[in-house]
């Protein structure tokens, strides 16, 4: 028979022939269930118009499911749009006649990544597409995350492989119009334009995001200069951070440094101030009545050496004989006679 597979029975080594009959129960089943899938789907082929304006019409249900069916990728330090997992499940379904999935495939601590794969099936057309995507499981720092956070990161990579599987397999002939819808009704209309841009970017506050830097990520210089475009990106951007799909600092790279930079720039000021602050002179009341002393003290010895030259002039062959011929006369500083040193 065709379907007949050669296996090796693990107990005796013989080399067995799987037929149809003596195959596994789950195998059958398995097999049995795609065979019906597949025959359905030719008996009732799919109406691709009445997919493409269900699709138009469940997109565009509401401004929150629109809002919902698309989203922002972080790309360069800019948010790139694009239709949404949301998006991706409301197009398989009313496409028809397919099979969706996807899974968690490996997760690797070496590497620090999880891999997961998504996969979407044509019943009509017997075409399957697959997706596979790696997501990280490290933090900032590089340590590894715990078994709770590696496991909602594996879920988000499973949604997204199969958003990417699904968008792959069904041709976007059939979606196209529908996201652009989406845009255009999260974006709004020029006469609400000024409300939508202050609840825009006053959204942002909760997760303690300053309007400089959505400004600085849209590249933009101010608020007047949000459109209908960047309307559209602020909202893909809030529903990501809403729903857990992407982190503020993955769009806004100085809300995670925020804090840092300005403690360390306190302390390069400290810094700079104990620099400053060694060059000083350090003022001590104790001890400046002393200096003082000692200056007037030094002032009077140098009169009593002038004095001492010119009353001596007598007696100045005298002091030769005691002092070497290469000497040098000074005085001392706290006031005694005058010494002499070898120069």
């Amino acid at each position: 028979m065709a379907n007949d597979i050669d296996t090796i029975d693990p107990a005796t080594g013989e080399v067995m022939t799987l037929t149809e009959s003596n195959q596994p129960l789950a195998v059958q089943l398995a097999q049995a269930e795609l065979n019906q899938a597949v025959t359905t789907a030719k008996a009732f082929p799919r109406d691709v118009r009445r997919a493409v304006n269900a699709i138009m019409a469940l997109a565009t249900l509401d401004e929150e499911t629109a809002a919902e069916s698309v989203y922002a990728l972080p790309r360069g330090g800019k948010p790139i749009k694009g239709p949404s997992v949301r998006f991706a499940e409301i197009v398989a379904s009313q496409y028809g006649n397919c099979h969706t999935g996807s899974r968690v495939v490996a997760v690797d601590k070496f590497d620090k990544v999880v891999v997961a794969e998504g996969v979407f099936l044509d019943l009509e057309t017997g075409m399957k597409r697959t997706a596979q995507i790696r997501r990280r499981i490290v933090d900032r720092q590089g340590r590894l995350f715990n078994d709770d956070m590696i496991v909602v990161t594996g879920n988000a990579a499973a949604s997204i492989a199969m958003r990417e599987a699904i968008l792959k397999g069904i041709p976007k002939a059939v979606w196209r119009k529908a996201y652009e819808a989406c845009e255009a009704v999260i974006a709004g209309d020029v006469k609400t334009l000024n409300e939508r841009r202050e609840r825009a970017v006053s959204s942002f506050a909760i997760w303690g995001i300053k309007p400089e830097q959505i400004f600085a990520a849209l590249d933009i210089e101010g608020i007047d200069n949000i459109g209908l475009d960047e309307l559209a990106t602020l909202t893909a951007m809030h529903k990501a951070i809403k729903t857990g799909e992407q982190k503020p600092e993955d769009y806004f790279p100085a809300h995670s440094n925020a804090e840092k930079a300005v403690e360390a720039a306190k302390g390069t000021a400290a810094k700079l101030a104990g620099i400053a602050d060694q060059g000083k002179p350090k003022a001590d009341p104790k001890t400046t009545p002393k200096k003082d002393k000692a200056d007037a003290k030094g002032s009077a010895a140098k009169d009593n050496e002038e004095k001492g030259q010119n009353a001596g002039e007598e007696g100045s062959g005298q002091a030769e004989q005691e002092q070497p011929a290469d000497g040098e006369n000074i005085a001392g500083s706290d006031g005694d006679a005058p010494r002499w040193r070898p120069g």
